[in-house]
């Protein structure tokens, strides 16, 4: 009568190999399908924020609305009678959603609702005791448009100032303390509503969205904005950051 022969070490080792390659396999496609998921997610409400961008600059006389408001970046400025033309007021309100400044005054942890039209899907928010004590943005208005006059303010810049609506980027998704940087020279990864290019997140298969003028959008790399160094890439011929293209945003 013949025995059933047991598995030897090298078979045991080969079934534990097969089995950790699928499970690896795996794995990568879960989340390649859930980053696709976040990426399409994310241009939606970025697409959404163009919207609402050109209804008030529609309402407004063909003014943007501000790119932040004076002081610190926590609730209690949000909520300031002055601070309500601030984009993230100013555009949620068209949106049908909370002000962040009324989130801060009632429901902080609103902000970060994946219904909210601020909350961007795969961005890698800070925890709760971090994020619950001030907003912390992973999407913001470019801060190459509104410049400093000649006594030291920032004021609402004119629609028309905008050379090249079709190319220039108003909101883009910024980067996060905890999102990783794909170029070395990438700065300002810090969560507040305004930056520049050096602070654009590429979290969706190193790509990231972002906002025209004109209110379209479109998915880019961080190397399609920016040399190795971090500089903004010059010419400015596909991408603009500034009021006119000839305008060095660096």
């Amino acid at each position: 009568m013949k025995k059933n022969k047991g598995f030897t070490l090298m078979e045991l080792l080969v079934v534990v190999a097969i089995i950790a390659a699928l499970a690896t396999i795996a794995f990568t496609v879960i989340q390649s399908s859930r980053s696709k998921a976040d990426q399409a997610s994310a241009l939606t409400k970025m697409r959404s924020l163009g919207t609402a961008f050109g209804s008030y600059v529609a309402d407004s006389s063909g003014l943007l609305p501000l790119e932040d408001a004076v002081g610190s970046n926590d609730w209690q400025t949000a909520a300031k009678p002055e601070s309500q033309e601030v984009w993230y007021n100013a555009l949620p309100r068209l949106m049908s959603a909370p002000t962040v400044g009324e989130l801060g005054e009632s429901n902080p942890a609103g902000f970060y609702d994946k219904g909210y039209p601020l909350c961007i899907p795969g961005a890698p928010y800070p925890g709760a005791n971090k994020r619950l004590g001030s907003p912390m943005f992973a999407v913001a208005m470019n801060s190459r448009l509104q410049r400093k006059d000649e006594n030291g303010e920032k004021k609402p810049v004119p629609m028309v100032r905008i050379m090249e609506p079709s190319k220039t980027v108003i909101f883009f998704e910024r980067g996060l303390p905890n999102d990783k940087k794909t170029l070395p020279g990438q700065s300002g990864f810090d969560g507040s509503p305004k930056g520049n290019a050096r602070a654009f997140a590429a979290r969706h298969n190193q790509q990231g969205a972002l906002i025209f003028v004109d209110g379209h959008a479109e998915m880019h790399k961080a190397s399609d904005l920016l040399t190795p160094t971090g500089k903004i890439i010059m010419p400015q011929t596909a991408v603009v950051w500034s009021l006119n293209a000839d305008d060095d945003p660096n």
